[in-house]
């Protein structure tokens, strides 16, 4: 049995990057670092891991980790510690805790990044004491989670709160899942540089490629086609989230992932869209806001999953 001050070994999984940190149940993070990743494959995700937390481990050998906790981008199978598919890595069916555990010799507790970033925000966010939430990761990807009566709404096969995969543009992009049109087309990451770019935004900026986080910047700036850009982030962001409030009457929605850190460009536009699409009388009072664990949110998911596997299912009287 765990306790607040055991520490956890925490790996966010993402498209672009790893993160990897050392952090107590309780939900202070000890230390972390940020990687890019070399290459998209099982033996290249699992080699870095190793690589990278192995070093973490030798540089900071006064914080003894007690489990492992790993976010992962896309399906996942929590109770068999499966990766089950990543559609932008082609993973399927990774065994990810049970190579874990056979390297670090440490039990290892996996979970979908925005269903793991929902538990962080009830433990440790905006979600504590909200017994009905929902949680919208917007970065490389688009993911969702649900909290419903006070507890993490999974879905019949694990999957649930996959709002990436709405249509909001019929016959749009196609999406790897193989539908056209998916929220996520539009408004992760990659989405957000080709609408600047339909809109005549330029693919350089200063000398670099053109990325969401420069594009907002532009947009606080009074640029143009980047505050058109955000204009339409806000709208595809606001007709996904009401149609999932109209469902599932929650109290709160919190905004995480990168593209969470340029809210205050897209605000107006999603809340905007937002109550044009909601059943007011049915949904009064619902909260908008971005997440106050920022940067953090990945790794306390991390955290989070592994505070959960050890008792937070039967309310946390192991920890």
């Amino acid at each position: 049995m765990l306790h607040l001050d055991d520490v956890v070994l925490a790996l966010d999984i993402g498209g672009s990057k790893l993160m990897v940190g050392l952090a107590t149940l309780q939900g202070t993070i000890l230390c972390s670092e940020k990687f890019l990743w070399d290459a998209l494959s099982p033996a290249a995700i699992l080699a870095m891991i190793q690589e990278k937390a192995s070093r973490m481990l030798i540089n900071y050998p006064q914080h003894q980790p007690s489990a492992i906790g790993v976010t992962i981008p896309g399906l996942a199978d929590s109770a068999k510690g499966l990766w089950v598919e990543s559609s932008f890595s082609g993973i399927e069916n990774l065994a990810i805790a049970e190579e874990l555990t056979n390297c670090f010799g440490l039990p290892a507790y996996i979970g979908n990044d925005a269903q793991a970033c929902a538990l962080a925000e009830n433990y440790y966010g905006s979600g504590k004491g909200t017994d009905h939430f929902l949680y919208v990761t917007v970065s490389n990807g688009v993911g969702g989670a649900l909290f419903l009566n006070g507890k993490l709404y999974c879905g019949a096969r694990g999957n649930a709160g996959e709002i990436g995969h709405c249509v909001v543009v019929e016959n749009g992009r196609t999406c790897k899942c193989g539908s056209k049109g998916c929220l996520e087309m539009y408004a992760a990451g990659p989405g957000v540089v080709k609408n600047y770019r339909e809109l005549g935004g330029k693919s350089q900026m200063s000398g670099q490629p053109a990325s969401a986080q420069l594009i907002a910047q532009l947009a606080r700036t009074g640029d143009e086609a980047a505050r058109k850009t955000f204009e339409l982030e806000g709208y595809y962001l606001g007709k996904a989230i009401a149609a999932a409030c109209n469902l599932l009457n929650p109290e709160r929605v919190i905004i995480g992932g990168g593209i969470s850190l340029a809210f205050d460009v897209f605000e107006q536009s999603l809340k905007s869209t937002f109550f044009q699409s909601i059943y007011q009388k049915a949904n009064k009072n619902v909260i908008i806001e971005p997440t106050p664990l920022r940067y953090s949110g990945g790794l306390l998911g991390a955290v989070a999953l592994v505070r959960r596997g050890d008792g937070a299912e039967k309310g946390d009287e192991h920890v």
